[in-house]
C-alpha cells in the first residue's frame, strides 16, 4: 500500500495567509484533506470533517499487511494549490 503525505511549504503558508493544508492519499485515489480555515470553521463538522475517515484508512493498511503489501509512505511539499 502507498500513502501520499502532500504538506504545504512554507511559500505556499506565506502565500495564503500562513494557512497549511494536510492531504493523506492512498494509491486507489482514496483521500483525506485537512486545510487551516477560519477560526469559527475550525470544527469536526467543517474544516475536519475528513477525520472521520481516519479509521476506514487504518482498516485499508491493516488488510494491506495482512495480504503482505509493502507499506510506502511518500511525503512531498507544495507551494502552491494542486
Amino acid at each position: 500500500m502507498k500513502v501520499i503525505e502532500t504538506i504545504s511549504s512554507d511559500k505556499f503558508s506565506e502565500e495564503h495567509d500562513y494557512r497549511s493544508l494536510l492531504r493523506i492519499q492512498i494509491e486507489n485515489g482514496r483521500k483525506m484533506e485537512f486545510y487551516d480555515g477560519e477560526l469559527e470553521d475550525a470544527n469536526l463538522s467543517r474544516d475536519f470533517n475528513d477525520c472521520y475517515l481516519i479509521i476506514d484508512f487504518m482498516k485499508l493498511a491493516y488488510e494491506a499487511g495482512k495480504n503482505g503489501e509493502e507499506f510506502i509512505i511518500e511525503t512531498k511539499e507544495i507551494d502552491d494549490w494542486e
